[in-house]
């Protein structure tokens, strides 16, 4: 082979090297759409807002699907541009304008009731480039079951018993693993949480938190006078 035919299948290549690596960081740093926080309640249009993060956006316009669901109907069906990064409001309105659905349904949206919100970031309409997951476990209340990427760790798949009911932790609570082994460090912080039932020795009740169940003493606990509660009794079925 001669000197410049050896010269230039070296230069090809580093180019190819050079471009693949260049290909491979720019696929890294991939474009993400992520919730933050959840800042304020409320089941009708507009109440329910997010603090939301956009990265690594190249200033072009990208278009965010917001899809909300509480049992089989779809409360926002939404088709939204942004181009900028950074932190920014996001709520939930009675909107439709990524499509009409077949099972659209009436604000305001049923009260203590799980509500799942899908982000689907997407350039063009249509081609997904990064999906995200909240799961509260009502509009009324906000309480966070699971936020995250379905695609980086599989979506919250927790089913939670009809009957159920949201109590309250005044002071906050130790939480169990099971009733008597103490999960060291896990601590509820004062607020609401969906209270499933209670053990056989009627002493601890069984709760959800962040799309997992755990255990807290039944004398942590009392019921939540805030609507739609209104002071429901907890339940008192025996669960394991």
């Amino acid at each position: 082979m001669s000197t410049k035919s050896t010269l230039r299948s070296v230069l090809f290549a580093f180019i190819f090297v050079f471009l693949l690596g260049s290909i491979s960081t720019a696929l890294a740093a991939g474009e993400t759409f992520q919730v933050v926080s959840v800042d304020t309640v409320g089941c009708n249009s507009g109440n329910f807002g997010m603090t939301v993060e956009r990265a690594n956006l190249d200033g072009g316009t990208y278009y965010v699907h917001t899809v909300v669901t509480v049992g089989s109907l779809i409360y926002m069906n939404e088709q939204a541009s942004i181009s900028v990064n950074g932190l920014s409001g996001w709520n939930i309105f009675d909107n439709f304008t990524y499509g009409a659905v077949p099972n659209p349904g009436t604000y305001p949206i049923p009260a203590g009731q799980q509500m799942t919100l899908d982000f689907y970031l997407e350039r063009p309409v249509g081609t997904v480039l990064y999906t995200w997951q909240l799961v509260v476990d009502g509009c009324d209340t906000g309480n966070i079951l699971f936020n995250g990427a379905p695609n980086a760790g599989g979506a919250c798949s927790l089913v939670i018993p009809s009957g159920s009911v949201v109590g309250e932790a005044p002071a906050g609570a130790q939480a169990y693993y099971t009733p008597g082994q103490a999960a060291p460090g896990v601590v509820l912080n004062p607020g609401t949480y969906t209270v499933i039932g209670q053990d056989a020795s009627e002493t601890y009740y069984k709760i959800v938190l962040a799309c997992q169940t755990l255990w807290v003493r039944k004398d942590t606990m009392q019921p939540s006078y805030q609507a739609p509660q209104n002071g429901t009794p907890l339940p008192t079925r025996i669960v394991s």
